[in-house]
């Protein structure tokens, strides 16, 4: 039998007509706005000069210890200029495994939140004339979710009205104590210039800072896939 769950499984439910482990993690997986190919564990690897060597050590250290990271209220802002070099997947990996060590006790609500900032500023601008089903699941979810991921921040500037109500709820999570990941392809100085002082300080300073510098290995990886 082939489950998406099927490497982080003791196996023991996989003849049975239902397995409590896929349901928990389907309803939490569903709630967090992942799409099913985020969802597959993607395998990171370095650059063969090890360049990012340091910040896979840290980040590795976090995710065995996610559950604890994330119920200290503590923050990432994972950056770099280089597309492609596992911001994104390095935060997706958090958040799954912070799902694999909380299924099991978590009651049947949003425990994490992935947030593309371009998509959700598109669906502020958007809701105006349409009501957006995406923006109304955010914001339902965006106040109570344990950890929200904060994806391609800076990526789009957005008007001030869109960038005032990504700064009420990122301040509002803060305000609460509530675990963020930030990633970017700008730096602190480039995010202030692009969204404003008041927002960048809130993601630089009170987040660990978490900078990469190897290459984009999508590049590879769809070369490869070419061949």
């Amino acid at each position: 039998m082939t489950c998406f769950y099927y490497n982080n499984c003791n196996h023991k439910d996989c003849e049975q007509d239902f397995c409590q482990k896929k349901f928990k993690l389907d309803f939490l997986y569903e709630k967090s706005l992942l799409s099913d190919h985020q969802r597959k564990r993607i395998e990171l690897k370095l650059d063969s000069d090890k360049s990012d060597l340091e910040v896979f050590k840290f980040l590795s250290h976090i995710e065995q210890n996610i559950e604890r990271f994330v119920n200290e209220g503590r923050n990432l802002f994972i950056h770099s200029p280089n597309c492609g070099n596992g911001k994104t997947s390095w935060s997706v990996r958090l958040m799954q495994a912070y799902f694999n060590q909380i299924w099991h006790k978590t009651p049947m609500q949003c425990r994490a939140l992935f947030i593309s900032v371009p998509r959700f500023l598109l669906a502020i601008k958007e809701n105006i004339t349409n009501k957006s089903e995406y923006l109304e699941k955010v914001i339902q979810s965006v106040r109570v979710a344990d950890l929200v991921i904060w994806d391609d921040i800076a990526a789009k500037t957005g008007t001030e009205y869109e960038i005032n109500n990504l700064l009420s709820l990122i301040d509002s999570r803060l305000s609460l104590g509530k675990s963020n990941i930030f990633t970017s392809n700008l730096n602190g100085a480039e995010i202030s210039r692009a969204l404003g002082d008041r927002l960048a300080s809130r993601i630089c300073n009170m987040s660990v800072d978490v900078p990469f510098v190897g290459a984009d290995k999508r590049v590879f990886a769809d070369f490869s896939s070419n061949q």
